[in-house]
Order: structure tokens, then sequence, then C-alpha cells
């Protein structure tokens, strides 16, 4: 028996021209953006309690990255516009919040998987921001993921390898927080899992100076869980000396056991 994904509150969400005006907060969108999070993680915890396997399954299969987008703007309200599939102009972002100002691009990697390289628009747009305007605080890229318990990470996502039989840093650039490459015990090339215990903050440093930071939301295990990716200055980067950078690089992975 199939079962139906949350509710979504696409019906509170105004199409009409928008009056709403941003406020000043001492927040950044990525506390925002981890709060709507947390929400979505713990709706889905409780929607998917006592069911079997199976239809844990089918909840995450059935849930489209449209709803999802629509979970994260009923989360602000009448503040929060969506312009994604297809709803708003090409260049708009997935989920545009007038108060406080914020611009999210929203991606759910559900199965089964399609390729990375059709894919990383968002990863581009998070990249080419500048900070004119104080943009690094105003723009999150989050990404969903359905449980590593019970999806793989080849099921959700393809990514081609750059250097013959293996993969580099390069070729996953954002997901490195929390995969890793192996090999399998029959085979020559590396193929892509889940990191087991993925640290829940990371900062990448990618080339050009820029540095990316990942914020996990809720256990990797859990039914639906998220990475959400905000842009850092190098300055608040040094701020953090307890994390070390994952340099993104040409460098092939190593395979894990």
């Amino acid at each position: 028996m199939a079962h139906s994904a949350l509710p979504s509150p696409v019906a509170n969400l105004p199409q009409s021209p928008r009056s709403e005006m941003g406020y000043s907060t001492p927040h950044s969108a990525r506390e925002y953006l981890l709060a709507a999070c947390l929400r979505i993680n713990h709706e889905f915890i409780l929607h998917s309690q006592n069911r079997s396997g199976v239809a844990r399954k089918a909840i995450l299969l059935e849930t489209r990255e449209i709803d999802l987008c629509a979970m994260m703007g009923g989360f602000f309200g009448r503040a929060g516009h969506l312009a994604a599939q297809g709803v708003g102009n090409d260049s708009a972002a997935d989920l545009d919040v007038a108060g406080p100002t914020i611009r999210c691009e929203v991606k759910y990697f559900r199965p089964s998987a399609r390729a990375w390289g059709q894919l990383s628009r968002d990863w581009t747009w998070i990249l080419g921001g500048t900070n004119t305007g104080r943009e690094f605080s105003k723009r999150g890229w989050v990404v969903f993921w359905p449980s590593t318990s019970l999806f793989k990470f080849t099921n959700c996502l393809s990514v081609s390898r750059s250097q013959g039989a293996s993969y580099s840093k390069n070729d996953l650039a954002p997901f490195l927080p929390y995969a890793e490459a192996e090999m399998p015990k029959k085979g020559v090339n590396q193929r892509l899992r889940f990191r087991k215990k993925p640290e829940r903050v990371s900062i990448l440093q990618v080339p050009g100076g820029k540095r990316v930071r990942c914020d996990l939301v809720g256990a990797t295990n859990h039914p639906l869980w998220a990475a959400v990716y905000t842009r850092i200055t190098p300055g608040e980067a040094a701020a953090m000396p307890e994390i070390e950078p994952i340099v993104v690089n040409g460098d092939v992975l190593p395979s894990r056991g």
C-alpha cells in the first residue's frame, strides 16, 4: 500500500505581487534555512514512525522536489515565494523570501539516480555570488537526501569519474563532506558511498579563494536529511580553526575500506 507524501503548503504561498519588505535581523540566511530544514526533518521522522522499510521508501520516492520547496516556503509564511520548476522565471531562485531577504536554491536527490553533470547549476550559482551587499548572508543552497539506511549514494546520484577508474575531489566537490570513494571487492572502478559518520559542519576550500560552509541537518539515517551550503569569507573560515577545510582540487580520492 502506497503512502502519500507529506502535505505541501503550496496553497499558503501567495502568487500575487509581493508587498512584504525585508527586516533587520542578527540571523543569517543559514540559520533560517537550518531551522526550516529541521522542521522538515522532524515531520518526516514523525510521518515515517511505525512504518515498514517498504512504506518508508515509498514516502521518500513519492516526495517531489517541489513539495520540499513548498514546505520550506511554508516555514516563512507569506514572506516565502516559490519560483521552482516553472513557477517563476529561469533566473529566479527556487525560494525567495522577502522578510528577511533570503534567496535559496533547493535540490532533492531522489532515486532513481540522475547525472550530476546535468544538475550542477545550483552549485555554480552558490559559487558565483560575490559578497557585495553582504550577499553571502542572504544566499543558500539546500540539498535534501533520503535516508542512507534505505538508499545508497549511487541510487540517488550518478557522478562521472575524471581520472579513469578513480574520482578526483573536483568530481564531487559539494558532496565531499559526506561522500567518499570505495573500491568494490570484485571491481576495478571506484564507486561512491555515503560516509558513516560525517562531520556536522564542514568547510570546502574551492579554487580561487572561495569558501563554502556545509551544515548537515538531521542524522543521515533519518528518513530525510539535508545539507545546507552557504558562502563564507576567508576571515569567517579562519575564525573556525577547529574545522580543517576540505581542499577541493584534482587530487584522486583514496579508496576507503
